[in-house]
């Protein structure tokens, strides 16, 4: 009796206290906007998150690397493959997909621009309702070199590419370009596009953004032998690219088209005998004012491409030849890497929130399956030159696999 008229007097007490707190509060203003400002921050770095299993409601987070602390998010609607980030204005542009009811009803596909300071959208461009719905999210989508116009890879399962008039918000076409997928910017007025065959196509626009031209390379790698993956990365006209046999392939990609420079491995002798392959979904990163060509790896068959890697092989480009080797904290999916005098190396790692032995038991009672239930993604920060690990941003979203500076 005494105990429950006691706990019936201290709830009425917190009740009390409670009641007199919450009336001292001031009355909250709802609906103010505090501006982002960029210039507070050293480097900023954006990961795309498809959000699986809850693919209606795809992600990009914005993170601060040197805190390790989270910005902002974008809901970039169904599976998202990445944003745009323009250099010459304070926008981030955004493909998405929505349907009506969230998850059926009439699909509606957009070319959506958001605010830099805000974020949010300010504009929305109808598009075909034809957006490539992808795991790898490189190649996707692509600015011209001017960012004027926009490209938007297309498949249903025909292939073609959704041209954007940014300027204008305006649709432009439909460009239907048969076994051509994957769309890079090389040009003012041109996107190349990569082929089935080996081959590239460039599209020329007007100033009004008419398709003046389609111009088909030769065949610039065996498609069959060696295919390369859409894992590109870019130092001016320059493009490297990796096959699944880890030869490096360098591209120009100018106004009149796609050219075959050059052609290197990115493994030994020795290395290919231990059975090392490039590894992920973003398996390149390129530090351009340095010329170091950062590739994801691990040890395993070449089939095994898309598995985590466990190291990043660093490369001089100009020599072709291996500079370092970088153990990484955590296996991982993509990598990508600032690009200022310190650069930071960026990688999606997969964590397993339990000690090493307990992880060693279950792996051997349970198999490798088991840990797919409890393994957390978060954004992994190293130093890019000595390869220290820093810090992480753990828990991020559902299935992050997209890197992208800022």
């Amino acid at each position: 009796m005494r105990a429950t008229m006691f706990l019936g007097g201290l709830l009425a007490l917190t009740g009390i206290l409670t009641s007199a707190t919450l009336a001292d509060l001031p009355e909250e203003a709802v609906g103010n906007v505090v501006p982002f400002d960029r210039t507070a921050h050293n480097r900023l770095v954006w990961v795309a998150d498809m959000n699986s299993p809850y693919q209606a409601h795809s992600r990009a987070y914005l993170i601060n690397p040197d805190t390790g602390t989270f910005i902002s998010m974008l809901d970039l609607g169904y599976w998202t493959t990445g944003i745009q980030l323009p250099k010459s204005r304070a926008q981030i542009v955004a493909a998405e997909t929505h349907f009506t009811r969230t998850t059926r009803g009439e699909r509606q596909d957009f070319i959506v621009t958001y605010d830099a300071a805000s974020f949010n959208a300010v504009s929305e461009i109808p598009i075909p309702p034809k957006r490539a719905s992808v795991v790898k999210m490189q190649g996707t989508a692509a600015l011209t070199d001017d960012e004027r116009f926009m490209a938007q890879m297309n498949f249903t399962p025909a292939n073609s590419v959704t041209l954007v008039d940014l300027k204008a918000g305006r649709f432009l076409s439909e460009e239907v370009i048969p076994g051509c997928a994957n769309v890079f910017g090389g040009g003012d007025r041109q996107f190349h596009l990569l082929c089935g065959d080996g081959s590239f196509v460039t599209l020329t626009l007007n100033d009004a953004g008419d398709v003046l031209g389609k111009t088909r390379s030769d065949v610039l790698f065996d498609p069959f032998s060696d295919p390369i993956t859409i894992s590109g990365v870019r130092d001016g006209s320059r493009w490297y690219f990796v096959s699944l046999a880890g030869v490096i392939h360098e591209f120009d990609m100018t106004p009149a088209g796609v050219s075959h420079v050059a052609a290197w491995s990115a493994f030994s002798d020795d290395e290919r005998d231990d059975e090392w392959s490039i590894s992920g979904f973003q398996h390149l990163a390129l530090h351009a004012a340095t010329g170091h060509l950062y590739v994801l790896t691990h040890q395993g068959p070449p089939e095994t491409f898309e598995d985590p890697g466990t190291h990043v092989f660093v490369y001089d480009v100009a020599t072709r030849k291996k500079i370092d080797d970088i153990e990484l904290a955590a296996r991982s999916l993509s990598i990508s890497i600032s690009q200022d005098e310190a650069p930071l190396l960026y990688a999606i790692g997969a964590h397993i929130p339990m000690p090493i032995l307990a992880q060693i038991w279950v792996y051997m009672t349970q198999g490798e399956a088991a840990f797919y239930d409890v393994m957390q993604l978060g954004l992994d920060i190293y130093d890019a030159d000595e390869g220290e690990y820093l810090r992480s941003v753990p828990k991020l979203g559902h299935f992050p696999s997209h890197i992208q500076p800022w």
